[in-house]
């Protein structure tokens, strides 16, 4: 087992009051908390800003579809390969072939599992009978804090064998402490291979109320640091998914709830905010547009890369249960952009058109 630590993972998690560390001296914090700042983010979306109106025309599309169910039509397309065979001396021979490549038209959704109660119980018994919704906003209101502690986490590399807890150092207690560490490794790695695994610090409430098929987490009391520079010791808990590359990207999402900000680490270049905002029925010349633009900037193997970039969250994202409908935004804008790139790239632009 090859192991590494992510220390400056992205996770805003403002709220997560650890729950149960928090409880030892006020049983209600945590609810108040969560309550309080899910009213005060209501207040401050009450507009409706970031109304993911793109997730939405694709979920009648794909309406009364499933990932497991009925796949989606999908799209071939011939990219440009390039070999080199080195010859006599200094001299290459640089030749050209194509590889076709299949990919879905759209991101198919998975069933929507509703969370657990025995899940909410194990890390939050306070917060049983409050509405999931309500917890997710207030969570939403006081991640950034919680991402800022996690930044700050540092923890040795372990190898060989995982132990069952993992001692770090909290170099920021603005926020709640990490609950856990996860160690992520992918499903997708062979069996007798050496795996990979990379830890990331995480907050169980967040995860929790998130993600439906998430694994059972250590039930103990939080550690609290008092002072920057302590050594906390938190339980490891093993994940097994299809992409940890981009696992980072989910997580921190999971926490900011930020479109923009998910969009922005997925796509090779700034994405215009109408994309997700607004109709997409009015955006389409803007997105050709701006799909044209990276086409012209980025080669189809660039292109290739990022989205293999935007499907292993989505794949992720369906191995852990999440049915978030801005995340779903988020995938939904960056695949139909990538996609369109590339067929551009290719000279074949038409074909977003016949199978839309």
């Amino acid at each position: 087992m090859v192991s590494q630590t992510a220390n400056s993972v992205r996770h805003i998690d403002s709220e997560n009051t650890p729950p149960v560390a928090r409880l030892a001296m006020n049983p209600f914090k945590v609810r108040t908390g969560i309550q309080g700042a899910s009213r005060r983010r209501r207040a401050l979306v009450s507009g409706g800003a970031h109304h993911p109106r793109h997730a939405i025309e694709h979920a009648k599309k794909r309406k009364g579809q499933t990932s497991s169910k009925s796949p989606l039509a999908s799209v071939r397309m011939d990219v440009p390969t390039i070999s080199r065979d080195v010859e006599m001396g200094d001299s290459t021979t640089v030749s050209m072939s194509t590889a076709s490549v299949s990919l879905p038209r759209r991101l198919a959704r998975s069933e929507i599992t509703e969370i657990p109660v025995s899940t909410l119980q194990a890390v939050a018994p306070e917060l049983v009978h409050t509405h999931i919704d309500y917890i997710r906003e207030g969570l939403e209101c006081l991640g950034p804090d919680m991402l800022r502690v996690l930044a700050g986490i540092k923890a040795e590399p372990v190898s060989n064998v995982l132990p069952k807890e993992l001692s770090i150092i909290v170099n920021d207690v603005s926020s709640d402490m990490p609950t856990h560490m996860f160690a992520v490794f992918s499903s997708r790695q062979p069996a007798p291979a050496r795996r990979r695994v990379t830890l990331f610090p995480a907050h169980n409430l967040v995860f929790a109320t998130h993600c439906a098929n998430l694994p059972v987490l250590p039930t103990q009391t939080p550690a609290i640091a008092e002072c920057a520079g302590q050594e906390i010791k938190v339980p490891v808990v093993p994940l097994c998914i299809p992409a940890p590359e981009v696992f980072p990207q989910l997580s921190t999402f999971l926490y900011t709830k930020r479109i923009d900000h998910l969009i922005g680490s997925l796509m090779p270049l700034p994405t215009p905010p109408q994309l997700y905002r607004d109709d997409p029925t009015t955006v389409m010349p803007l997105l050709t547009q701006f799909a044209q633009k990276i086409a012209d900037t980025y080669t189809a193997k660039a292109l290739l890369q990022h989205i293999a970039k935007v499907h292993g969250t989505w794949c992720n994202a369906i191995a852990l249960g999440i049915a978030d409908e801005r995340l779903w935004c988020a995938l939904d804008t960056a695949w139909e952009v990538l996609l369109t790139s590339l067929a551009i790239s290719t000279g074949k632009p038409h074909l977003m058109t016949e199978s839309a």
